[in-house]
């Protein structure tokens, strides 16, 4: 074989072998993708505020998101179970539609709630459905109950020599009108709502915990403990790591030791926020707060300091 010929073999020797290194190589890259699909734990992060308005940046809970990813979880025969890793110090209202949306996803499988930061309030309350909760031994847990606050700006108004009348067709028509100072009327009124949304809170810690709280008295005391105190007094199963959380789902879930673990999230899409699915406000502290607001949060929003005249609180 002459020279040209050897020059072309080799050209064409070096060409097979780059052709197949490219093969090798998107085989190796793809081999996740046509792997045989294998039961795992789906990760489930449940991190901010708890309200019906999600922000367009930062983190928040809304019933919305909530029911988006539960979705996508349930639709998986082999998301065997689903570790809640929650961060949240409650919030509005929404915390029912949540609680009720994870107790709908217990019903399907395996839930095990794992509070990393925060777990109080409306944070806890979502908490109460999953098979069983982990909580970091830090952790921030409890507050089981609700709480109203009243603003006033007359002082304010006085100040300013603004004087406000109001024409109401009854006595309790404009409770928590801010340009006057609340009356006792007020008071026991607003203190019979929160009350009725405290007794529906406990409701829920009885049904759930039953006989694992030690000590029903203290904690509709709305307390706050630490993770290790949370587990002395039974509002969590265990304290532990994510690992454990993962571990414990893996157990109650049949799955071997080494099953994966992968997260499962709802992405915002620009379609999202063009067809006005998410909000750009931010929940809580990028809204005009409520003359009153009837919270299942702690600790409040600091937006409202400073402008608080009442707290009416069901615990204590």
């Amino acid at each position: 074989m002459g020279g040209g010929g050897r020059r072309i073999l080799l050209v064409v020797v070096s060409l097979l072998l780059v052709f197949t290194l490219f093969i090798g190589a998107l085989a190796y890259s793809l081999r996740g993708v046509y792997a045989q699909p294998k039961p795992y734990v789906a990760l489930v992060e449940l991190s901010g505020v708890i309200d019906y308005e999600r922000p367009l940046l930062g983190g928040a809970i809304t019933p919305g998101d909530a029911r988006s990813v539960f979705d996508i979880v349930k639709r998986d025969p082999f998301a065997k179970a689903v570790v809640l890793i929650v961060n949240s110090p409650g919030g509005t209202a929404a915390s029912f539609e949540v609680y009720e949306l994870v107790r709908e996803l217990s019903r399907e499988k395996v839930v095990v709630a794992y509070v990393t930061g925060y777990g109080t309030s409306g944070g806890y309350l979502i908490v109460l459905p999953a098979d069983e909760i982990v909580a970091h031994p830090t952790a921030f847990v409890g507050s089981v109950g609700a709480i109203a606050v009243i603003i006033s700006y007359k002082g304010l108004m006085d100040k300013l020599g603004i004087n406000v009348t109001t024409v109401k067709s009854g006595d309790l028509k404009d409770i928590g009108n801010p340009y006057r100072e609340a009356t006792l009327n007020d008071i026991e009124a607003v203190r019979r709502l929160i009350n009725g949304v405290a007794g529906v809170f406990a409701e829920k810690v009885r049904e759930h915990r039953g006989d694992k709280i030690r000590d029903y008295r203290e904690i509709l005391r709305a307390g706050v403990y630490t993770g290790v105190e949370a587990e002395r007094l039974g509002l969590v199963d265990m304290v532990g790591t994510l690992e454990d959380a993962i571990r414990r789902a893996r157990e109650l879930a049949g799955l071997p030791g080494d099953a994966p673990a992968l997260w499962v999230e709802r992405r915002v899409s620009l379609i999202d926020i063009l067809l006005g699915r998410t909000s750009i406000t931010t929940p809580m502290s990028g809204r005009e707060p409520l003359a009153v607001e009837v919270l299942l949060m702690w600790p409040l929003p600091a937006e409202l300091a400073g402008k608080t005249l009442l707290v009416v609180s069901s615990g204590g």
